[in-house]
């Protein structure tokens, strides 16, 4: 029968259970199809209301007895079959049988088929008409026994299509007729005060109205009115809030309950990882892009540099962990409302926090070279995972749309290569007291050596003069990089090489600069200087070169340091 719970009445009777499993044998029924089989078995209608009829179904589909989905015909209703466990637990002789054990063969083998065959007569059933005259059917039933069973049903919608609109009547020329609106109404109030995905949601709404809409139906080929057969039909399923709480409570079973959060645990941490792996191939393609972009520069007359620092390097991995939070927050949102059959408004404040709770923990322990702004970013990937579960990807809604991906590449195109962020401007005059040449073709090249220190080279037709290369302190001043203002001569000066034509060998000749062993500048201004006879200076090329990399550390270290 029906036991209490702590959270309202727990619709728990094995008997009807059976019952219906038993009806589903060998074929699909819609819920008042069912409800018209309930009626017609015995000790069955003193057991179960209309009222819990629905509640029941979503109870033993959320336990892995019945399926449903919707099918197509003169009207599309969602059916219901049973699975193999439940036919095999119905064959069990401790599944308590439907009825007394007395009337046990009116659940028996030999009087199931008849029976079934009976009952999807919409003239028959006997909760709309006396049981007497439901048993005249039975003598063309049996004539029937002998018809070979039909082939199983090709009609079925995907899972994912949504439901129908709802219609207040049996056809659409009857939606007009006095009453029907009463239909509408009680499902529309129903959907509205269920806490369910939306499209479980729809759902049930559509079963509800298709039920009254069936029930109303057969309530007037049996004498009542419109107006009074949509009253008795509602009036059966009760007050649309009470119906709504115990579907709810079948739906929303504990064990739907812990697969989803094991499920969006899954999603949570998977999406993060995908995405932490995924920043490997934005480390690859992101240097060769700005250097691009600064060749694109110069063909306008622009000097622009990127510091490709460690910190550059963090902060792209930065990036792209928001995206992976974004992600993670929109797919398992979506899955934990879809799985534990609660709309997305009760569970998003929890998963919300406790998911970014999650992100912040791991973006503060990523290990990596951080700065302001590589903090800053890591700090967004929590409020990514927030603004991720405010657009949940539902069953039937594609995980990333194309317009998603490009607004993706954008923030990571802004956010790398925004001036006052990562792309600077320097001016190649600013060498003090050293003019840049005109005109000249000169380029210094850098060469990093296998020991970490680098050597510089320039063309050997540089013209009369000493080269040098010299290493100037460099420090921002908002877009631009400017040579130290406090620097009265460079720190450093050495000879360079001549480059060779393959870019892997080393200048030859080329005095070799250890970066870690000079002042702990974040940038260094790196200029070929030739020195004429005379002392007269000129700068022959120009190039902005990040200083050694700081301390491997994290981003909850750098927070404490700045304390």
């Amino acid at each position: 029968m029906y036991e209490s719970g702590q959270d309202g009445p727990a619709i728990v009777d094995e008997g009807v259970d059976r019952a219906i499993v038993d009806a589903l044998r060998g074929q699909d029924l819609s819920g008042f199809e069912i409800w018209r089989w309930l009626g017609s078995a015995q000790g069955i209608p003193s057991r179960l209301t209309e009222a819990h009829l629905y509640p029941t179904l979503y109870r033993l589909e959320a336990e892995g007895l019945l399926q449903s989905d919707w099918h197509e015909g003169e009207r599309t209703r969602r059916k219901y079959r049973p699975t193999a466990r439940a036919l095999e637990r119905a064959d069990e002789p401790d599944w308590s049988p439907a009825g007394s054990r007395a009337n046990q063969g009116q659940f028996g083998a030999p009087d199931r088929a008849e029976r079934r065959l009976a009952s999807p007569d919409p003239e028959a059933g006997s909760w709309f008409m006396p049981r007497e005259a439901a048993s005249t059917a039975r003598p063309a039933a049996a004539a029937l026994l002998a018809t070979p069973p039909a082939a199983p049903r090709a009609d079925r919608h995907d899972e994912r299509r949504p439901p129908a609109p709802v219609e207040p009547g049996p056809t659409s020329g009857e939606s007009s007729r006095p009453g029907r609106a009463a239909l509408a109404a009680y499902a529309a109030d129903l959907g509205a005060r269920l806490d369910l995905p939306r499209i479980e949601r729809d759902r049930v709404r559509q079963e509800i109205a298709d039920h009254l809409a069936d029930s109303a139906g057969a309530l007037e080929q049996h004498g009542y009115r419109s107006e009074a057969a949509a009253s008795e039909a509602v009036s059966r399923l009760g007050s649309p809030r009470d119906e709504a709480t115990l579907i709810e409570q079948a739906e929303q079973s504990p064990g739907r309950f812990n697969r989803a959060i094991r499920r969006g645990l899954f999603l949570l941490v998977a999406e993060m990882l995908l995405w932490l792996f995924l920043s490997i191939g934005v480390l690859v393609v992101a240097p060769g892009v700005t250097d691009m972009v600064v060749s694109v520069a110069r063909l306008t007359g622009l000097h622009l540099t990127v510091l490709e620092s460690a910190e550059w390097a963090t902060n792209q991995v930065a990036i792209v962990a928001c995206l992976g939070a974004f992600a993670a927050g929109r797919l398992s949102m979506g899955q934990l409302a879809r799985i534990s059959r609660h709309g997305d408004a009760t569970l998003r404040r929890p998963w919300a926090v406790g998911g970014a709770a999650g992100v912040l923990t791991l973006v503060l322990l990523l290990p990596g070279y951080q700065d302001a702004l590589t903090v800053a970013t890591l700090l967004a990937a929590p409020v990514a995972f927030v603004a991720g579960t405010l657009r949940p990807r539902h069953a039937n809604e594609s995980a990333y749309s194309l317009r998603g991906v490009a607004a993706g590449i954008l923030l990571v195109a802004i956010v790398t290569l925004l001036p006052c962020g990562r792309m600077f401007a320097y001016d190649p005059n600013a060498t003090p007291r050293t003019p840049l040449a005109q005109g000249g073709s000169v380029e210094l090249t850098v060469f990093e050596t296998d020991s970490g220190s680098y050597e510089y080279g320039v063309p050997p037709s540089t013209g009369a003069g000493v080269v040098t290369v010299e290493l100037w302190p460099a420090s921002t001043d908002g877009p631009f990089i400017v040579v130290d203002r406090s620097a009265t001569a460079a720190t450093i000066s050495v000879k360079p090489g001549i480059p060779n034509s393959d870019t892997t060998v080393a200048p030859s000749g080329a005095q070799a600069v250890d970066l870690t062993k000079l002042p702990p500048y974040r940038q260094w201004w790196v200029v070929a200087v030739t020195t004429a006879p005379n002392g007269q200076r000129t700068a022959l090329d120009v190039i902005v070169q990040t200083g050694a990399s700081p301390t491997l550390s994290n981003a909850l270290s750098w927070l404490v340091s700045k304390l």
